[in-house]
């Protein structure tokens, strides 16, 4: 095992389906959010291995969002969810952007302008889709009428659930949105990848899932 997955995925993987599982009986549901876990366990290999990874914060930020969007999804707050996506969305912007904070007014900040620029400029990126992702997600953070968010809703009412999507359907649009990142985050960081994994490809395979190692594949020189 330890040949096979050196980073110790395999375990963490098995770990949290152990506990998920309890929750969900879908196979779907369960397969989507290994998925999901399986690519947030891969930022946090990435930050741990390389101590000078570009934009660590923000990968950090990544990691932290992903696991709590799954929470959120667990504990039946929908709002909460979006927040979480809104976030993850302005982490992986702001790589694309290469953008951070300097002190003074947060020029970390990302604009309609910025995302305009990126759908025009970096074709290659699904800026489009997560564009739509994100302001979807600004509904339900500012309560717009097109969340359909209860905001009438009793304190007891809230404390026992606050959502309005099924939860099988906030797991697969989770995980579409995350994969998406991760084929960003491929794109610009091909080479920390490449040396952190290059003893470990049948691990690096086992966290990016089919698609997304022949997206990291093709990406050879």
């Amino acid at each position: 095992m330890l040949a096979t997955h050196p980073f110790g995925s395999k375990q963490e993987v098995d770990s949290f389906l152990s506990v998920i599982s309890g929750y969900y009986p879908e196979t779907q549901d369960i397969n989507l959010l290994s998925n999901i876990f399986k690519l947030t366990f891969l930022f946090k290999v990435m930050v741990v291995q390389k101590s000078d990874l570009c934009h660590k914060k923000h990968i950090n930020g990544i990691i932290y969002d992903s696991m709590n969007s799954i929470i959120s999804i667990v504990n039946l707050k929908e709002r909460y969810l979006q927040l979480n996506i809104r976030s993850l969305v302005e982490h992986i912007s702001r790589i694309s952007l290469d953008k951070s904070y300097s002190g003074g007014d947060f020029d970390g900040c990302v604009r309609r302008k910025d995302f305009e620029f990126l759908k025009k400029e970096k074709p290659s990126e699904n800026w489009g889709y997560i564009h739509n992702v994100y302001i979807r997600a600004c509904h339900y953070v500012h309560l717009s009428p097109e969340s359909k968010i209860n905001i009438h809703a009793s304190f007891l009412e809230l404390l026992e659930n606050d959502f309005t999507t099924k939860a099988s359907k906030q797991i697969k649009n989770l995980q579409k949105i995350i994969s998406e990142i991760m084929k960003i985050f491929i794109s610009y960081y091909y080479k920390d990848i490449a040396e952190i994994f290059h003893r470990s490809q049948g691990e690096l395979r086992f966290l990016l899932g089919k698609t997304l190692y022949n997206h990291y594949l093709s990406l050879r020189v």
